[in-house]
């Protein structure tokens, strides 16, 4: 029976490193969720594998060592820190975007214990290592289909992303692998025999990660190359091959990174779509960057709540507080640091950030320490993953992946220097009540799945469901808009951590389902339903901006203007700095008639960031509304004719207040750009005629008609009725 179980958890252990490669279509989040569904499967069926074989076999439990310790204070911490966080649900369970929360930290360190406890041999290590390192090079082989366009890059552009979605998860899964490759390398017995495998996996790697174009990842790899080398070189006395190696490769180092400097300013770098983007890195480039802000965004809020944070997944939260006007051409809703450590210090605060920190001196400190086993390659190369990761971690925020990744070599790094001496004193069982306990455990495993896999996926899948329909009634079949709100109830009646997302969902078609087109009964449903389930979503959502701008939202196209407008204050509470906020409220105030104070509101946006063109857009609205003609002239004249001219908002003020006159450049402009387009000459010919220039009119339909000819008998009868004196 022990050796079925062993392989049931070898078989879970080593199918985890092919998790990358799975998209499921049919869930939100694609690229994300399944990945997450699939490792939460195989690490609940192996660790409740290996916690039977634990309870019967002492040699199964864990040796001790600082690094276990560490990881298991750690997911304490973090534990009370989403207790006490400003939103314990979503901490534990996250979204669909991301998830991660505390549920992800308790399978990653079961994954951890289970893989420390089992894989005791140096074989067993070098072969998973040698299945990551095998997998890696399927997903360059995918990279490389990418890139010769006979399979699409799932982000577009030209960064390559592979399976995982995303350009800088595929680089530091390659960043990973490719340290694991040159660790299976230095320990090959038979180097020689190695470079046919070593070689071909190496430079497939290289490839593709340099097509992430992913700075921090490459540089990183850079870095973390030198610090292997530069140890092996001053290190290493016996292995004189390797030594030869390390100095070549760093000599390769410097001279490709010279060589970039020195053509750094050519257009053979400048034109290059990988290469322009570390030219371009500079301080001036740095100030442009997001990080530039949200960094000391981060640092308010670690200086606000230092002990233990905010908890998981609750940055956005000190993003909107802090939230700096700069940022409007950035993504509004930032649920990341952008940097790993400053991350896990607004999650777990100072004694989270501490204990992340320590994962690395730890790993350090075995790794050199006097009498461990380790060679000076193994340890170099080691050290050089661990500095690369570090480094390129300062610039991104991890993922299921990239975490997997970095605890399976501190897995393997604990197997190497670990105590004799087990962690737990438990006495072993007998096997009947080993047998007893084993179904106990296979119950709770199968109520855990349903709770943490089949409940949210079920979720997930059915809002697609939901959303699928709704997408079908604007393709022509209004019958289905009524099973969108069947399918939106199933969705909900989960109740697992898609509730936000479904809400949310909910909410943003009100668009669709308050039309003239859509039955007044179907549109009292579903008004009815989107109000019960936004209040359910507010009681966990009270200090969360976004919720109360959905809501807001929600509520103006449901004709409470004066709802709407409490909810974008609140809104406007909780983020002061936010321009779109502003943008909301003003709205409101236009529509019901005080354009006096969405004047004041606008006047103190445009004033947060003067160079934001879209303030600027809604102060000259505004200043329209409000009769102060000079003063939107003022504001439009710094922005481009053709922008002005094709903006709908400013075009409805000015014709709402009757200055006609003050359209007709702007319809010109229109013309001037696309003289063809039938609707800009029908403008214009209608603005002539308010204006009573009809002869300009008829002039403009004359020449409308010989270039749509299709168009003739439509513009004749425009043209006798006007003729007639009347406006058609």
């Amino acid at each position: 029976m022990e050796k079925y179980l062993k392989r049931v958890i070898y078989a879970g252990l080593f199918t985890v490193p092919f998790i990358p490669f799975l998209v499921t279509g049919p869930l939100l989040f694609p690229f994300i969720t399944g990945k997450a569904f699939a490792f939460r499967i195989i690490v609940e069926v192996i660790f409740v594998v290996w916690l039977t074989l634990a309870l019967r076999d002492g040699s199964f439990r864990p040796k001790r060592s600082w690094l276990i310790a560490a990881f298991a204070l750690f997911v304490v911490v973090v534990g009370l820190a989403d207790l006490f966080g400003v939103a314990p649900y979503k901490s534990f369970w996250s979204n669909y975007e991301r998830m991660e929360g505390y549920v992800t930290i308790l399978h990653l360190f079961a994954y951890f214990v289970v893989a420390v406890s089992v894989l005791t041999r140096e074989i067993l290590w070098r072969r998973l290592f040698a299945v990551w390192v095998g997998s890696s090079v399927l997903m360059t082989l995918y990279g490389l289909a990418q890139l010769a366009g006979k399979v699409a890059i799932n982000q577009g552009g030209v960064r390559v992303d592979g399976r995982l979605g995303n350009a800088t998860y595929l680089a530091v899964y390659l960043l990973s692998n490719i340290f694991l490759t040159l660790y299976l390398y230095v320990r090959s017995d038979n180097r020689k025999k190695a470079l046919y495998w070593f070689v071909p996996a190496i430079l497939l790697q290289l490839y593709i990660l340099y097509f992430t174009a992913t700075r921090g990842a490459i540089l990183g790899l850079i870095g973390g190359l030198i610090v292997g080398a530069l140890l092996i070189a001053v290190r290493e006395r016996r292995d004189v091959a390797l030594r030869t190696v390390s100095v070549g490769l760093l000599t390769l180092v410097v001279l490709a990174v010279s060589g970039f400097f020195a053509f750094r300013v050519t257009d053979l770098v400048r034109k290059n779509p990988v290469l322009s983007r570390f030219s371009a890195i500079s301080f001036e480039d740095a100030k442009k960057q997001a990080r530039y802000y949200i960094w000391p965004m981060a640092l308010k809020g670690i200086k606000e709540r230092p002990l233990l944070g905010w908890g998981q997944e609750n940055f956005s939260f000190v993003f909107n507080k802090y939230y700096h006007p700069k940022l409007y051409n950035q993504e509004q809703w930032f649920d990341r640091v952008h940097n790993s450590p400053l991350d896990w210090f607004i999650a777990a605060g100072f004694f989270g950030f501490l204990l992340y920190l320590s994962f690395f001196v730890l790993a350090l400190w075995y790794l050199w320490r006097k009498g461990e086993k380790f060679s000076v390659g193994e340890r170099a190369v080691l050290t050089g993953f661990l500095a690369a990761y570090f480094f390129q971690n300062l610039f991104v925020f991890d993922n299921l992946v990239s975490y997997t990744l970095f605890f399976t070599v501190l897995a393997y790094i604990h197997c190497r220097i670990a105590d004799r001496a087990v962690l737990s004193t438990v006495p072993v069982l007998p096997p009947r009540s080993t047998a007893i306990a084993a179904a106990f455990l296979t119950l709770a495993l199968t109520g855990s799945l349903y709770m943490v896999v089949v409940k949210p996926a079920l979720a997930g899948s059915t809002l697609i469901q939901a959303m699928a329909r709704v997408r079908a009634q604007l393709s022509g079949q209004p019958e289905l808009l009524e099973q969108s709100l069947d399918y939106f109830r199933k969705a909900l009646s989960y109740n697992t951590l898609g509730n936000g997302e479904i809400r949310e969902q909910l909410a943003i078609t009100s668009g669709i389902f308050f039309t003239e087109s859509v039955p007044q009964e179907l549109r009292q449903e579903y008004f009815a339903l989107a109000q019960t389930e936004l209040n359910k979503q507010g009681e966990q959502s009270e200090n969360d901006p976004r919720y109360h701008l959905l809501y807001g939202s929600f509520l103006l196209r449901a004709g409470f203007a004066d709802r709407a407008l409490e909810s974008f204050q609140k809104a406007h509470s909780l983020s002061p700095a936010k321009q779109t906020v502003f943008f909301d409220m003003a709205s409101v105030y236009l529509a019901i008639g005080q354009p006096q104070k969405a004047l004041l509101l606008l006047e103190e946006a445009y004033n947060l960031e003067p160079d934001y063109q879209l303030a600027r857009v809604y102060y000259a609205v505004a200043a329209i509304y409000n009769k102060k003609f000079s003063l939107a002239e003022d504001l439009l004249s710094k922005i481009p004719p053709e922008d002005v001219a094709s903006d709908v908002r400013i075009v409805n003020a000015y014709a709402d207040n009757g200055q006609f006159r003050k359209l007709l450049p702007l319809f010109l402009t229109r013309l001037q750009r696309n003289p063809d387009d039938p609707q800009n000459n029908l403008s214009l010919a209608a603005l002539y005629l308010e204006l009573g220039e009809r002869q300009k009119s008829l002039e403009v339909l004359e020449r409308l008609k010989q270039r749509k000819p299709e168009m003739k008998d439509q513009i004749d009868f425009y043209i006798k009725e006007i003729q007639a004196g009347r406006k058609p």
